[in-house]
């Protein structure tokens, strides 16, 4: 009669301690995963925080899931968007740093992918950060470059995969490979994919940031209606996108040589 007894009174400790079921660490990614996008959109940063503590007291108990370890890098990534500045550059490059080490650790599909083309497109952007990006670029050019032509060839069709290429090729001197025109085509491709994509397995995020980089892509090729087009669709997606509000649709109105 004894061992019922114990088996009852230790039942819900062995509830409570159970390993996060990968449905549920799944449905907490997705959910941190739109929180941290909007939060990124409106330069929310308290919002920003209260969703990564959500992923990392997931990450407590199933420190190897691989929804939560890409959506923690994923906040790590636009937690730098939210250091912007000088002042805060070394605040944004700490932010890049950490979420390339949680994306690092990334393994099983569909995650894997995505994870190394976000890890590329964060290598990328370290290397315009630093006060040499050449001697940067030598150094951690070739592994961004591996890592998002890996994310190509294994996920072709990805919009997300699709939107970090054509950020390299926009952003790569052409002696490098850069290729403002192909790269404007592969941020097309991203959101053409992103409009007719239905919800799956996998990152979901990204619509409106494509948009936001097709009409860069726009402007700096001088086809500013084009671009006006684009950053009033995401608009229309996220109305609180501050980078489209308050720094890139003014851009149209400053004469063409302002910066």
């Amino acid at each position: 009669m004894r061992f019922p007894f114990l088996l009852f009174f230790f039942f819900p400790a062995i509830l409570f301690c159970a390993p996060t079921a990968p449905d549920t660490a799944n449905q907490i990614a997705a959910n941190a995963e739109s929180a941290i996008e909007r939060a990124g959109h409106c330069a929310d940063a308290p919002a920003l925080a209260h969703a990564v503590k959500s992923v990392d007291d997931a990450l407590a108990v199933t420190p190897d899931e691989p929804a939560l370890l890409y959506t923690r890098g994923y906040a790590g990534y636009v937690d730098s968007g939210l250091h912007r500045g000088p002042k805060n550059q070394a605040a944004g490059e700490q932010c890049l740093r950490d979420a390339a080490g949680f994306l690092e650790r990334v393994k099983g599909a569909p995650w894997e992918t995505e994870a190394a083309a976000l890890r590329g497109a964060i290598l990328g952007a370290l290397i315009a950060m630093q006060k040499d990006p050449a001697q940067a670029g030598a150094t951690l050019g070739p592994e961004s470059s591996r890592l998002l032509a890996h994310a190509a060839a294994a996920a072709p069709s990805s919009p997300r995969v699709l939107l970090f290429r054509g950020q390299s090729l926009l952003f790569t001197p052409p002696e490098y490979g850069g290729d403002p025109v192909e790269g404007a085509a592969l941020l097309q491709k991203a959101v053409d994919g992103l409009a007719a994509a239905t919800p799956t397995d996998g990152p979901r995020w990204g619509h409106a940031d494509a948009l936001a980089w097709l009409g860069f892509a726009k402007k700096q090729a001088g086809d500013l209606a084009a671009a006006r087009a684009a950053w009033q669709q995401a608009l229309a997606i996220e109305p609180n996108y501050a980078w489209i509000k308050f720094a890139l649709l003014p851009s149209l109105a400053q004469p063409p040589s302002a910066k």
